[in-house]
């Protein structure tokens, strides 16, 4: 793992692989760059240059707090700067795909192809009162990590996935009773600016290639979601992964990599 300042904050990255093309995987809101590892090597096998990293608030970046969708794109436009990459394609996960739209828009002349996995243009009432749920568990965490963990796992994972996964989701909730309190106070940050989300009137201005992949089973971030994205978005495509919840990238990579690299074509 290396790290960068880029806008007075230090970020955490990692680049995998040496193909001719770049992809940046973008974080959905909980997650860090090892949750991208499956699809990761994927992508790498496939020839594919690979730049992942935790944005401002995250995990291994600093917190420095007021965070919002546009300051991640200005974010991943200076680390691209930084790193020497011109142009690449990105493909984020939930509020990586909220921050992907804010990137195509902004930085047009900078982005191959969008892959928006799981992701949203607008809110309804019950998405924000998801998040608002996870907001609020986040800064009561001080007393109760495990607390945080179990108010978010119903609304990130398939059913099938959380009862045959009890163990590693304990061993999951374990490691959040020992993150430090600085990454709660910034994950609701994070939820609060999710929760700012304004793209879909800004959808039509997005050029690029597009797809929208949507989990069968998302209750939280749902296909009629990901069916804006497309009405709005000129020539976007819509896929579907069966079975999987709205972590997909964690239920079923291999379907995500594939979602993608079908997408991009050889």
């Amino acid at each position: 793992m290396e790290r960068i300042e880029v806008g007075g904050c230090g970020l955490a990255y990692e680049v995998t692989g040496g193909g001719p093309r770049t992809v940046a995987l973008l974080n959905g809101i909980a997650m860090s760059v090892s949750h991208w590892k499956p699809v990761t090597e994927r992508l790498a096998a496939a020839g594919w240059r690979v730049l992942c990293h935790d944005m401002r608030g995250q995990l291994l970046s600093d917190k420095p707090g007021g965070y919002s969708l546009e300051g991640h794109a200005r974010d991943l436009a200076a680390l691209m700067d930084r790193l020497g990459i011109p142009r690449l394609h990105v493909m984020g996960t939930s509020y990586g795909a909220e921050v992907g739209l804010a990137f195509a828009r902004d930085f047009p002349d900078r982005v191959e192809s969008l892959v928006l996995v799981d992701g949203v243009s607008e809110t309804d009432a019950l998405l924000e009162a998801a998040v608002e749920s996870w907001m609020r568990a986040a800064r009561a965490a001080r007393a109760d990590p495990g607390l945080f963990y179990r108010t978010i796992i119903p609304w990130n994972y398939s059913a099938d996935y959380i009862a045959a996964n009890r163990e590693a989701l304990d061993k999951r909730e374990a490691a959040i009773r020992s993150l430090p309190p600085d990454y709660f106070e910034a994950f609701a940050g994070l939820c609060d600016a999710f929760l700012k989300i304004d793209l879909t009137k800004d959808l039509g201005r997005i050029r690029c290639p597009t797809l929208a992949v949507v989990a069968e089973k998302d209750i939280l971030k749902h296909r009629g979601f990901s069916e804006i994205l497309v009405r709005g978005v000129p020539g976007a495509r819509l896929a579907m992964i069966p079975g999987a919840g709205h972590a997909v990238v964690v239920e079923a990579p291999d379907a995500v990599a594939d979602a993608a690299l079908g997408f991009w074509g050889p």
